[in-house]
């Protein structure tokens, strides 16, 4: 078993160093980088395969690849094929899952569990998505028995690039340097090798094999991203308990699950540095640091949340149940929530005090207050729990240190109808304004006017408080699952989108005119087919995309985007079962929200694209060509450009034609049926359109029909 390096004071809570931000930073901008260039790449590739079941330049190359001979390359071209076999794969990524949760290693662990998803990527993109076919016999010297199975993405190539490239990520912290060096250099052997033998065994095409490359790079990116994220936030942390706060030893003190409790005169003070999986959890679901470490809106919700619960409390039964927040306050260098010093004990009989938690529960429900601290199916919430001297059961901490499913089926539809899934501490304002009015009236005779006018206020701060603490973290899922905002979000994306998309395709139309790569006539061609009821029926959807783009940016983008196609596609579905349209009409929509639109729609910044896949735009090669053009001019660097891909894109150029479209009189061959075609006098005469009369006057250009096909 290795040893990786841990941070120097992995046990305590500390701020990174400003070199260290600014090396993260830094990192983050290139793995970005990487993720829009793998994406390109993919894209590009992927539409490449759907299109080209056997391309030319995949047979020139794999014949040549094949000629290659040495010797014992046979055997070792087996050895490589066998160890990234699916059977080994599972093997390895099995045996490197359990080392790394055995020796503790929790965030290589949790990246290697991750693995598989990656696989699933594979065979959709393979199975659903292409569908081509592996080398036969016919072109090729070599060739695998199964010639019929999913070719692109090469799955073994897929697979190492995402295991072997993971190793090497994580060796780069081994402290011997020769092992360290000797795993990164196998694991890089292995990926560069594995994708020459599929090759050379007739396997794949090299298109998937370059395929698998750009997939798996993409997948490493945004795995490298999320990594680095977690680990500079809890990398360095115990699994679930609190880490060590540096403190005075002699101070009387605590250590609860995620906190340290430190007891003052009259107070206690309670600081919390949660585990590395209740960080991980929180910014999975919120895609931010935990809230009650550093975040003092957060820390401000929690306070005013606690009081409104003491007041409420003191209606139900008299006298507060819940110990009042005092202030936030900075203990040992961190924040701190302090509250007041509850003199009691565990209580005498847990069974009563179970009793006490479950009316509690009910009465927080009604009120729309969280029940998760205090709910007594979650076990310790009894925990929470102190009784006094008098008999009295009192609530000490209502701050959870864990985002769970673990709450009632309705907390949870309160949660999903006002876009505060997943749940931690959400009090739901509107229901416990409408409690307060309901009982304003028992309220007033019991407590008293300005009683009422304090509980009014402090609700009112404490919905306050928990709006700036929403405000402060990116909170990704509530903003997707809000459906209240749904529609006028959608509605205003799809009113800025559709123009700007509109204007870009006309855009593109009219600087392939003014390059003369296509003539007057054909422009007119391309923008009559523009205004076709089937490609008017994508343009909403493809502004939809641009505006979301413009709007939100990865990884909210990608994710906004494939949701919008995904839920056209079951819209459309929902509508076929219920009868309200039949099945040509489902037809039309699946050929516009098909698989293909969704799973492009995922890539960060050409996901705007999407549409360009939908049947109406890619039956028509002329169309989608120059579309794509424009598109590619957006890859960063210039690449289109300096790569010299935007010349295999535009090879449809009218010989001899330099500059702006040609208008001078070519001649062209007439086409003579098979048959002769009569027509009856009695049909009436044809009368062009005004765009055809205007270009009818001009002879047609000849082009090589061939290139467009």
């Amino acid at each position: 078993m290795f040893t990786i390096a841990r941070p120097a004071g992995e046990n305590r809570a500390h701020a990174l160093p400003a070199q260290a931000t600014h090396d993260s930073r830094a990192s983050l901008l290139s793995l970005r980088a990487a993720a829009v260039l793998f994406g390109t790449i993919a894209t590009l590739l992927t539409m490449f395969a759907m299109y080209f079941d056997q391309a030319r330049i995949d047979i020139w190359t794999i014949n040549r690849i094949q000629e290659f001979d040495a010797p014992y390359l046979h055997e070792v071209i087996t050895a490589i094929s066998t160890l990234t076999s699916s059977h080994w794969a599972i093997a390895l990524w099995a045996i490197a899952l359990v080392a790394f949760s055995v020796s503790r290693l929790w965030l290589p662990a949790l990246a290697m569990f991750v693995m598989p998803i990656g696989g699933v990527l594979n065979q959709v993109i393979g199975e659903i998505i292409v569908g081509r076919t592996r080398p036969d016999g016919s072109v090729v010297e070599r060739t695998v028995p199964d010639i019929q199975a999913a070719s692109f993405p090469s799955g073994h190539v897929m697979g190492a690039v995402m295991f072997y490239g993971l190793i090497f990520f994580l060796a780069r912290k081994i402290q011997n340097s020769v092992l360290r060096v000797s795993i990164q250099a196998f694991s890089a052997a292995i990926i560069a090798a594995v994708g020459f033998a599929r090759i050379w065994e007739g396997a794949h095409w090299p298109s998937d094999v370059l395929g698998a490359y750009a997939w798996g790079g993409l997948f490493l990116a945004v795995l490298f991203m999320a990594y680095n994220k977690i680990e500079t936030v809890a990398g360095h942390l115990p699994f679930i308990h609190a880490g060590e706060i540096e403190h005075d030893e002699e101070r009387r003190h605590a250590h609860a699950l995620t906190s340290v409790v430190f007891f003052n005169e009259d107070t206690v003070s309670k600081v919390y540095n949660p585990g590395f999986l209740p960080r991980a959890l929180y910014w999975v679901s919120f895609q931010a640091p935990f809230p009650y470490i550093a975040n003092r809106a957060a820390l401000d919700a929690a306070k005013e949340r606690r009081n409104l619960a003491a007041m409420l409390t003191e209606y139900w039964y008299g006298e507060s149940r819940v110990a009042r927040v005092t202030g936030i306050d900075t203990v040992e260098g961190n924040l701190a929530v302090t509250s007041e010093f509850v003199d009691g004990r565990e209580p005498v009989n847990r069974m009563a005090a179970k009793h006490f938690l479950r009316d509690l529960r009910e009465r927080f429900e009604q009120a729309g207050l969280p029940t998760w601290q205090i709910d007594p199916r979650q076990p310790r919430a009894v925990d929470n729990v102190l009784q006094t001297t008098d008999g009295r059961y009192m609530i000490v901490d209502l701050e959870s240190g864990l985002v769970s499913p673990l709450a009632s089926i309705k907390s949870w539809v309160r949660a999903i109808r006002r876009g505060h899934a997943p749940i931690f501490d959400t009090v739901y304002f509107d229901i416990t304004r409408e409690y307060v009015a309901s009982e304003a009236e028992s309220i007033r005779a019991i407590k008293g006017d300005a009683w009422l006018a304090e509980l009014e206020s402090q609700v009112a701060e404490a919905e306050q408080a928990a709006n700036a603490w929403y405000a402060s973290e990116l909170r990704l899922w509530s903003k997707l699952i809000d459906v209240r905002n749904w529609k006028p979000r959608a509605e205003k994306a799809v009113a800025g989108g559709q123009d700007k998309a509109m204007g870009w395709l006309t855009t593109s139309v009219d600087t392939w005119q003014a390059e003369g790569r296509i003539s007057e006539f054909e422009a007119a061609k391309l923008r009559a087919e523009m205004e076709t009821p089937q490609f008017q029926a994508v343009v909403p959807h493809l502004g939809a995309h641009v505006g979301i783009s413009i709007l939100l940016r990865f990884p909210l983008g990608s994710i906004a985007r494939a949701a919008w196609s995904a839920l056209a596609l079951l819209g459309a579905t929902g509508r076929l079962m219920a009868r309200r349209i039949d099945f040509a009409a489902w037809k039309q929509a699946f050929s516009i929200h098909n698989p293909v639109v969704i799973a492009l729609a995922a890539i960060p910044g050409f996901g705007a694209f999407a549409y360009l896949a939908a049947g109406p735009i890619r039956k028509n090669r002329l169309l989608m060509r120059l579309t794509v053009d424009a598109v590619m001019f957006k890859m960063p660097w210039r690449l289109y450009e300096r790569t010299g891909m935007r010349r295999v894109m535009v090879i449809g150029r009218a010989a001899g034609t330099h500059g702006p479209a040609a208008t001078e009189p070519t001649t062209v061959e007439p086409i003579v049926p098979r048959q002769p075609v009569s027509v009856p006098a009695a049909q009436p005469a044809f009368v062009p359109s005004p765009v055809m009369a205007s270009t009818m006057t001009q002879p047609l250009r000849t082009y090589d029909a061939a290139a467009w096909d």
